[in-house]
């Protein structure tokens, strides 16, 4: 299948190194600029792809609008490595497992890279298709504040720790065959979407 078929709205040519933050960007904020510029830094990425992730029609208080979350996202991180992007309901996948397969399929030769800060690290083997996912792309894993231990002791991190990539060679994750991760401390940011949220920061 080609990209033509599977219309991702992405523009990509084989051999890129492409990182993908997955997220509602409910809303997009300080905190994922940065851990986008720390992993096209450490992780020596061509580019970043936000995958901004449709409503889920399943929960009774969903994020704000599609096009609102997109639009708060692309005048947040006016960048040309950085692609804000509606891929996962242009293609209408709804688990990260199927996005990526879908992704890989359309654009062939792309080294994509699933990045992820600690805290999903520890939780991480309760997605769907967890093992699946670390057999389909390397992983990036940035830590994020009071989640450095509990994502270290992670059942991903017990199961995986003969794949993990030493820090000191982060910049080649991309070219590293799966199952492959790696965990890097970096300077984070202490600020959530949820947060914004709560203090009204927020309309959508």
């Amino acid at each position: 299948m080609t990209s033509d078929i599977l219309n991702t709205g992405l523009h990509l040519r084989a051999g890129q190194r492409v990182g993908l933050l997955g997220g509602s960007f409910d809303p997009p904020h300080a905190g994922h600029v940065n851990i986008t510029k720390e992993a096209l830094r450490r992780f020596a990425l061509d580019k970043v792809i936000w995958l901004v992730s449709p409503g889920n029609p399943l929960k009774p208080r969903g994020p704000a609008p599609l096009e609102t979350r997109l639009q708060a996202a692309r005048a947040l991180m006016d960048t040309p490595r950085v692609i804000v992007s509606d891929a996962e309901a242009r293609i209408g996948t709804r688990y990260t497992a199927e996005t990526i397969a879908a992704l890989q399929k359309a654009h062939p030769g792309v080294r994509f890279v699933w990045l992820m800060g600690a805290d999903n690290l520890a939780q991480f083997h309760r997605w769907d298709r967890w093992k699946q996912i670390m057999a389909a792309v390397p992983i990036g894993v940035l830590a994020r504040p009071g989640d450095r231990i509990s994502a270290r002791m992670s059942r991903t991190a017990r199961v995986f720790r003969a794949s993990q990539l030493s820090p000191r060679a982060s910049a080649l994750l991309a070219h590293s065959k799966p199952p492959t991760w790696c965990f890097v401390n970096v300077p984070m940011l202490d600020v959530s979407s949820s947060a914004i949220r709560a203090r009204g920061g927020w309309s959508g």
